[in-house]
């Protein structure tokens, strides 16, 4: 009886624990920046309407979390460009979403108290194929806001290279997603 009372007590604080050191996102954006060819030319886009949705997970000395993006909601101000990005390009009918997982992150819940910039590593699926990322991370503490930023090659998701009226658009885009979480 006593080791099924410890039992149920040692999850209990478990659970206790990890509730309390979980962050939900509350509001946020993405952005993007791909550079075209010829270099005078950068696309910028952003989340509208929406943000990524999910937490962070403080346990231990590590942090991991999992965020969710819909993508019909990036906008590069052009309506053709947008038409083009999620029809052709993202195929937004077919892989409507983005998933972030933060894998590799050492963290202790009393570095929390102040701002922190630190690289992860993570992975990233879009357009159905998942890929290891690396960035960085950076957590604003008197505004409980995350921001990671990292960079990925289009064709290592299996994505074409944009191309119009004789424009490219470079395999590299930035991506910079910053969370407010509670």
């Amino acid at each position: 009886m006593k080791s099924i009372l410890s039992m149920i007590a040692t999850i209990f604080f478990s659970a206790t624990v990890c509730f309390a050191n979980a962050l939900v996102v509350k509001k946020g954006d993405v952005k993007f920046t791909a550079v075209g060819k010829p270099g005078f030319l950068k696309i910028r886009g952003e989340s509208k309407g929406q943000f990524p949705k999910g937490e962070i997970k403080i346990e231990k000395d590590s942090v991991t979390g999992e965020f969710n993006f819909d993508l019909k909601n990036l906008d590069t101000g052009i309506d053709l460009r947008n038409e083009h990005m999620k029809d052709k390009y993202l195929e937004v009918a077919k892989f409507p979403s983005a998933k972030l997982i933060l894998k590799d992150f050492p963290l202790k819940v009393s570095e929390m108290n102040s701002d922190i910039k630190k690289s992860f590593k993570g992975s990233l699926t879009l357009h159905g194929v998942t890929k290891d990322v690396d960035g960085e991370f950076t957590y604003k503490a008197k505004d409980k806001n995350v921001i990671a930023n990292f960079e990925i090659k289009v064709s290592d998701f299996k994505i074409d290279i944009p191309k119009y009226l004789g424009i490219t658009v470079s395999e590299t885009v930035q991506i910079e997603t910053t969370l407010s979480v509670e």
